[in-house]
């Protein structure tokens, strides 16, 4: 039985971003990591989902680990969708309140 069952888990979103940028062309960097921020600031879970498949069908051929690193974490990523915005940026950035 687990002690804290109410338990959430987000892993970090900075990481994550890091890890999928690694292998990353310089003249893709800054259009794949814009695309990259649709994800993770989006309005909800849903739209984050939707945003991951447009950026799948852009850049799922020439980066497929990134986006499939994405998918493979995407539930302990996404967790942060289920507060509210101001809350969020708190969890995947490291700005201050």
């Amino acid at each position: 039985m687990c002690s804290f069952p109410k338990t959430q888990i987000q892993k970090c979103v900075v990481h994550q971003i890091r890890n999928s940028t690694r292998f990353v062309s310089y003249k893709d960097i800054k259009e794949f990591t814009a695309d990259l921020k649709t994800i993770y600031q989006a309005v909800n879970q849903e739209e984050g989902l939707r945003a991951l498949d447009i950026f799948d069908e852009k850049w799922g051929s020439k980066y497929p680990l990134a986006v499939k690193s994405w998918r493979n974490n995407w539930a302990e990523i996404s967790t942060f969708f289920r507060y509210p915005e101001e809350i969020r940026k708190l969890i995947y950035t490291t700005q201050k309140p």
